[in-house]
């Protein structure tokens, strides 16, 4: 099955967005933009989740049936859940909390599922983890039943129904968010977060016959755009604690997610005839989410052990050690789990699942 290069290449440059500006966050006093560039990240991870899993999530809609169901879930547990728990593993044994409540409460993935539950955020990443995993679960069981209640699967219901997810959760951020607690009460918080990836869901759904490449130049233009606008609000947040930033982010986050994956998808083309540029994307594609897994794991030995050498070349150490590291994970523990998956149908792969 061919892959698609152009979002494996986005799907790296997301994960070393979050990887690098996380070096300097931890190493810098000043390090608001950092955290903004790292945070813009995480949302084209959200809406890249929801497109391309969007065709499998349609495919079990169709078929109506909760055993494709349970297929599809299995795929998405064999890829994620492992590397997450070996992840999970050796941050809570750096940090002394193996067994804790905490540890628990992260490997079922619910520390953030109504509010922050964990007394020490000791692996932050997690809280985008559960939403997604939570997300895997409930979305498309969400559209099965409704498709079985009404005996439709058409597309234009799906997207009804999506648009109705999104009003929904919208409302319930606006009504229940504690906005003065905004990070980790909101932004961090599952039950107001799922929309994050419908809104990639929402986009298979409106384009998947559009030929893109006849826009991809005003398309990167606007997600250029877009991307300026979103690290402006989200400077506005972490400085100005701005009311009105807060509100709008999840919608701007949104759009800028989209139009990252429209954008890319429009490159795809002109990525195609460039072997280099194509083989790098494709191996970001595969070591992204180990990138994502475990930087904090590398960061947090390397600097212990190199913290007097100065910073540029820490930073040369921690992305040297940090890709030796994810390449041999994935090839000798992820890859061998991928191809022992459940298979689901020709049809309900396309676009194949690149990001992940």
């Amino acid at each position: 099955m061919t892959r698609i290069a152009s979002l494996d290449f986005l799907r790296g440059i997301a994960a070393l967005s979050v990887a690098l500006p996380h070096f300097f966050v931890y190493s810098a006093a000043n390090s608001g933009l950092f955290e903004a560039i790292s945070g813009m990240a995480v949302e084209i991870f959200f809406v890249l989740s929801g497109f391309v899993l969007a065709p499998q999530i349609m495919y079990c809609v169709r078929q109506r049936s909760f055993a494709v169901l349970l297929r599809f879930l299995a795929r998405r547990w064999m890829r994620t859940v492992p590397p997450y728990l070996v992840s999970l593993i050796t941050v809570s044994v750096l940090f002394g909390e193996i067994l804790s409540p905490d540890f628990w409460r992260y490997s079922f993935y619910v520390q953030n599922l109504w509010h922050q539950s964990n007394v020490n955020d000791y692996f932050p990443i997690a809280w985008s983890l559960s939403v997604e995993e939570w997300f895997y679960v409930c979305f498309p069981l969400f559209l099965l039943i409704i498709a079985r209640m009404v005996s439709g699967t058409s597309a234009v219901l799906q997207i009804v129904l999506s648009l109705a997810v999104v009003a929904a959760i919208a409302g319930l951020r606006a009504l229940c968010g504690d906005i003065d607690n905004w990070g980790p009460e909101v932004r961090r918080v599952v039950v107001f977060r799922f929309d994050s990836i419908v809104y990639g869901f929402l986009l298979f759904a409106l384009v998947k016959k559009l030929e893109m490449g006849r826009f991809a130049l005003p398309l990167f233009l606007s997600f250029i755009l877009s991307g300026v606008i979103c690290l402006k609000i989200l400077v506005l947040i972490l400085y100005a604690d701005d009311l009105g930033a807060k509100e709008a982010f999840p919608f701007v986050a949104a759009i800028f997610g989209m139009l990252a994956i429209a954008s890319f998808c429009g490159l795809n083309a002109a990525m195609e005839r460039l072997a280099v540029v194509r083989r790098i994307g494709l191996y970001l594609g595969k070591v992204s989410y180990t990138i994502y897994l475990f930087h904090l794991q590398v960061l947090y030995l390397m600097h212990a052990a190199v913290h007097e050498l100065s910073v540029p070349l820490q930073f040369v150490i921690y992305v040297a050690a940090m890709m030796t590291f994810v390449s041999a994970f994935f090839y000798l523990f992820e890859r061998p789990i991928l191809a022992a998956r459940p298979g689901l149908t020709r049809a309900a792969r396309m676009p194949r699942d690149v990001t992940r």
